[in-house]
């Protein structure tokens, strides 16, 4: 990007936490990336399959407090499991190969 281009808000943002250090930008291994996507894919299957198993159960219901208490129900489950899946990706994140020890290993004298 030249000097003279308008920075994005999202560029403005960012130079202000680094400024006030508040913002600690971290690179992501390969494997990193790849773990996260995984695990976001994963819990997105598991919410659509929850979706289609309520939208099945909602088509049944016969009264409009039983649909309620199943929109209810799907909103929660859709929030624990979305809660769950950035837990997972935090860990990754927070598994950082420059943070980790390396594993001891013994000299074997010949």
């Amino acid at each position: 990007m030249s000097e003279d281009e308008p920075k994005s808000a999202i560029e403005l943002a960012m130079e202000k936490l680094r400024a006030r250090g508040d913002f600690a930008e971290t690179l992501l291994t390969d494997a990193q990336k790849a773990e996260i996507a995984e695990t976001r894919s994963f819990y997105r299957a598991k919410i659509a399959e929850l979706e289609i198993h309520q939208e099945t159960k909602m088509r049944q219901a016969t009264t409009l407090e039983e649909l309620e208490a199943l929109k209810k129900e799907l909103t929660k489950e859709k929030e624990r499991l979305h809660r769950e899946m950035e837990d997972k990706v935090q860990k990754v994140r927070e598994n950082h190969p420059s943070q980790q020890t390396k594993p001891q290993t013994k000299k074997v004298r010949k």
